[in-house]
C-alpha cells in the first residue's frame, strides 16, 4: 500500500493530491465505502474480490486505528 496524500471535496468534486497525478490521465474507479473509509480502485469490481478487499480493508483500518491510539497514549 501506498499514502498518496489527502483528497479534498471542493464544490462537488474531490481534488485527489498530487502524488495522484502519477495515475494515467483519464482512468476511471470505482468507489466504495468500507466502514466510513472511503477506497478508490479500478475496475471491474465483481463480488468476489470486492468481498476481499472489504475483508482486508477493515483488518487492515482497524490494525491502523489501534497503532494510532497506541502511539496517542
Amino acid at each position: 500500500m501506498r499514502y498518496l496524500g489527502m483528497a479534498q471535496m471542493e464544490e462537488g468534486r474531490v481534488l485527489m493530491p498530487d502524488a495522484f497525478k502519477e495515475v494515467a490521465k483519464g482512468q476511471v474507479y470505482e468507489v466504495v465505502e468500507v466502514g466510513g473509509d472511503i477506497l478508490l480502485m479500478p475496475p471491474p469490481l465483481d463480488r468476489e474480490r470486492l468481498a476481499l478487499l472489504e475483508k482486508l480493508a477493515r483488518k487492515s483500518i482497524a490494525e491502523h486505528r489501534q497503532t494510532l491510539e497506541g502511539l496517542a497514549r
